[in-house]
């Protein structure tokens, strides 16, 4: 069930009737807003972070091979025109 708008002003208003302004005003503030039909719970933020880690994982190993593959790369650049001017003087 979607709690709309309506839905929170008729149940501040009770709150507000049974428990006074000040407590009504903190129990809509603990509610989320109309509209949320869902919210996160811990596993899913678990889930989310696992995911995340993995990613982070990934991309840090690739990094490290483009890394590696470029220093290799330069390194025999420098040697093949080190050959070259040796080969000319």
């Amino acid at each position: 069930m979607e709690v709309t708008e309506r839905d929170r002003q008729q149940l501040f208003a009770w709150f507000e009737e049974h428990m006074g302004q000040e407590r009504a005003t903190t129990m809509m503030e603990l509610m989320p807003p109309a509209g949320v039909s869902q919210l996160a719970t811990k596993k899913d933020l678990e889930v989310l972070e696992e995911r995340l880690d993995a990613r982070m994982e990934r991309l840090r190993s690739d990094l490290q091979r483009t890394l590696g593959t470029w220093i290799f790369a330069s390194q025999a650049a420098v040697i093949a025109a080190i050959g070259v001017f040796t080969s000319l003087g």
